[in-house]
């Protein structure tokens, strides 16, 4: 790419490129100036903080722009520039890269969300599965492997791995550390009789877990060290919950909108003598989060966890309106992936996007044990790229549903 002509315009603010394709992109002065590529203000390190923003003046302005090495180089002096003598320089292919006009911030936007891709291929509810002897056997391909089908799909089942308790951990952390929670780094899912759903035989509803945090945990890993023949009952649903959120946009907009402006109140208190840690949790947080662009990246759901909801009077109605018509729809059998695991299953999901519930069960003598763990979404992200890049896959970095589409 290189560029066909520039023009300054009249109040010295915008600079206009014409590419060689035709294509228009303008930059504000201070834009191009706060992110010169030459030796006195490219970072060289980590946290190195060469151009102090509120130094410059606010009437910074275009003085003269110069195209070098055959369109390849844009070198570019200001008027009431702050350093003596400076020119900015910046290469075409990174300006080109990074132009923020409308379409092409559609255009990344779009690229991003991989969650949006797979929902419309309209593929059948199959649950993506990876065997463990894959992981043995090519340690960062299979890692590779069954973390793109979780940043695709949500999901993936890992099979046939050693019912040993140090398991969950050695895969778990070849990704990233696990998360520590209220919960610890690593908890049992077992009936013990304990004051707390998951450690019954009830079933639980569709939800999220540990919505109480400012930042949820991110990947879940479950796995079943036990689940013995005699137990009955006991299968597990996983819903998306994007998928489902797209579809409240698509037939009732009032409600996603009420949804996205009227937080709901999640709250975790234990102080009671069996608790790891005494806990003392409140958080509030609307149900779906929308970015610049409008795009969800974001959603909380765990009807378990809610407390009194606390919001002006007038919202009360609309937002229990909203709360139903969402119940709904993440009730639809449709929507929902329904297994049963079996020991030896390592079930791994994005936490932050997908709904689990299991349904009652009675042991009857039998036991069914699972172990749980978190991983943190941002460095489970943060994996999937290094790894690509290590293997030669070309990715683009994704939407993973950690409130941020770029």
């Amino acid at each position: 790419m290189s560029i066909k002509s520039v023009q300054i315009s009249l109040d010295k603010n915008i600079l206009e490129i014409c590419w060689s394709d035709d294509h228009i992109s303008r930059f504000h002065a201070k834009w191009i100036r706060f992110h010169c590529k030459c030796v006195r203000c490219k970072p060289t390190v980590t946290f190195d903080y060469k151009i102090d923003i509120p130094s410059f003046s606010p009437d910074l302005a275009y003085d003269e722009v110069k195209i070098t090495d055959e369109g390849q180089k844009l070198h570019v002096t200001f008027e009431k520039e702050l350093f003596q003598n400076h020119v900015t320089e910046h290469d075409v292919d990174w300006l080109r890269q990074k132009c923020y006009c409308d379409a092409c911030l559609e255009e990344k936007v779009k690229a991003r969300d991989v969650i949006s891709k797979h929902l419309r291929k309209g593929k059948k509810k199959i649950l993506p599965k990876v065997d463990y002897k894959e992981i043995v056997d090519n340690s960062d391909r299979g890692t590779f492997k069954w973390l793109k089908h979780v940043i695709e799909e949500g999901m993936c089942l890992i099979e046939n791995v050693p019912r040993e308790e140090k398991m969950i951990e050695e895969i778990g952390s070849k990704v990233a550390t696990l998360e520590m929670t209220s919960y610890g780094p690593v908890w049992s899912v077992i009936d013990t009789g304990v004051d707390n759903a998951a450690y019954s035989t009830i079933g639980l509803p569709l939800h999220q877990d540990q919505p109480t945090y400012e930042s949820a945990p991110g990947l879940q890993l479950l796995h079943t060290l036990r689940f013995d023949s005699a137990v009955t009952g006991g299968d597990s649903t996983l819903v998306d919950m994007f998928k489902a959120v797209e579809i409240l946009r698509k037939e009732s907009p009032e409600d996603f909108q009420t949804l996205v402006e009227v937080p709901a109140t999640y709250c975790q208190i234990d102080h009671s003598p069996s608790s790891i840690e005494p806990t003392h949790l409140e958080h509030q947080k609307p149900h779906i989060t929308l970015d610049y662009f409008g795009k969800v990246v974001g959603c909380v759901w765990h009807p378990g966890l809610q407390s009194a909801l606390q919001v002006r009077e007038r919202d009360v109605e609309r937002y229990y309106k909203a709360h139903n018509k969402m119940m709904e729809i993440i009730r639809r059998e449709k929507l929902q992936y329904k297994f049963k695991l079996s020991a030896g299953d390592l079930i791994i999901f994005n936490n932050r996007r997908m709904l689990h519930a299991r349904d009652a069960y009675k042991s009857n003598g039998g036991v069914r044990h699972l172990l749980g763990a978190y991983l943190r979404l941002d460095d489970v992200k943060s994996k999937y790229l290094v790894l690509a890049r290590k293997l030669g896959y070309d990715v683009i970095p994704p939407k993973v549903g950690n409130n941020s589409s770029m």
